[in-house]
């Protein structure tokens, strides 16, 4: 692939994701400050309660990590180009200098990883999980793939393309697992579940903070996200909820600080994604 072909895959992917925004791809804005016209990889925008809303994207198809000084020049390209967002990605990842230096600034941006790694076994973009007769339709996030093995209390796994779950969940520490809990006699409604996860993860850790916060919403299904603050955990715990008619989905996300805006929104694009199955029979996996 050649680095104009990788700023099309991620053009493709925006268009896909976003198709009633303006996305065009190989512009120029002219700088506010430097007076020169800004050429931009991608170029997102869109109306949101009246006003424009800009996002410049930046696709890096480099060999290396990305380090603080790239960092630093798009910074200065997004104030120059009077961006709301920046979304910077690339392939082989970032220094840590660099993600501290884009999480501590005053603008809004996000570094993100998109590669063409070989898959590894059961690692597909879209996956089936299910428990009994209930199940979704689950697609992977961008950089992203869905481990179909099944493990103790997860359905399916998902953590960026390239690794295993074993080093996402590791020295990344960026990963997620999906499971789902069927309405019973017991659980009853979303608020009976909800309730009964509470009171399992206070007796377990009666320090942990429980927080819910806001997040996207379906016209079909009720979306809540709560997060879960415990001090034995390398991560704070986000998890995502979603109430169909006859189970509850949910997808439990583990994430650095640092990079937990981008990741959250990988989270809710599943969240507003997902779609419910009805199993009859047994589906080969």
């Amino acid at each position: 692939m050649t680095w104009k072909g990788y700023e099309i895959e991620i053009h493709d992917h925006f268009k896909r994701m976003f198709p009633n925004a303006d996305i065009s791809h190989n512009v120029t804005v002219a700088g506010r400050y430097s007076k020169a016209d800004r050429q931009i990889d991608i170029l997102i925008e869109d109306y949101v309660a009246g006003n424009r809303i800009r996002i410049v994207v930046a696709g890096k198809f480099f060999s290396e990590k990305i380090d603080v000084k790239d960092v630093e020049m798009f910074i200065g390209m997004l104030n120059d180009c009077e961006a709301n967002k920046g979304l910077l990605i690339t392939q082989e990842g970032f220094s840590k200098a660099a993600i501290n230096r884009a999480h501590y600034d005053p603008i809004d941006i996000e570094l993100d990883i998109l590669n063409f790694k070989d898959l590894h076994q059961f690692q597909g973009y879209v996956g089936l999980p299910y428990n009994g007769k209930h199940g979704v339709v689950l697609s992977a996030p961008f950089g992203w793939v869905i481990d179909g093995t099944r493990r103790p209390n997860m359905l399916a796994s998902l953590y960026q393309r390239g690794l295993t779950l074993e080093q996402a969940a590791g020295e990344n520490r960026e990963w997620m697992y999906v499971n789902l809990r069927s309405k019973d006699d017991e659980i009853k409604t979303f608020d009976d579940f909800l309730k009964f996860q509470e009171a399992y993860t206070l007796h377990d850790f009666p320090d942990a903070k429980i927080e819910f916060l806001r997040t996207v919403k379906r016209d079909d299904a009720t979306i809540k996200l709560r997060v879960l603050d415990i001090k034995s955990y390398p991560t704070k715990e986000y998890t995502g909820f979603v109430d169909f008619d006859e189970f509850v989905f949910f997808c439990v996300l583990f994430t650095p600080e640092e990079l937990k805006k981008k990741n959250i929104r990988k989270l809710e694009s599943i969240l507003q994604q997902v779609l419910p199955l009805n199993v009859n029979q047994p589906i080969e996996q």
